[in-house]
């Protein structure tokens, strides 16, 4: 497979991954996030993104698409969004 069309799965899996965990965190448990689902969004790719740096080490054996590991993708960014909806100021629904 071309180096382009690989790293192009990759990006799209942290987005997808950030998008199901924004949706996840804001609209299945309601927690509320200042800057509403957007700011859910932002913060679960980057979640995402941060999540396969940190963590791929640990998950590396359990799930590996496309040199995208989905277990650590989803963990961090649903732990960021979390986080977030927790501190950030004025973020009550």
């Amino acid at each position: 497979m071309e180096e382009w069309l690989f790293r192009l799965i990759g990006y799209s899996l942290h987005v997808g991954v950030g998008l199901l965990s924004a949706i996840f965190i804001y609209f299945i448990l309601r927690k509320s996030v200042l800057g509403k689902f957007w700011a859910a969004l932002i913060l679960g790719i980057i979640g995402s993104v941060i999540g396969v740096f940190l963590l791929d080490d640990i998950f590396k054996k359990l799930t590996d698409v496309y040199n995208v590991n989905l277990l650590a993708a989803t963990f961090f960014s649903c732990l960021l969004i979390w986080f977030y909806s927790m501190v950030a100021p004025g973020s009550r629904k």
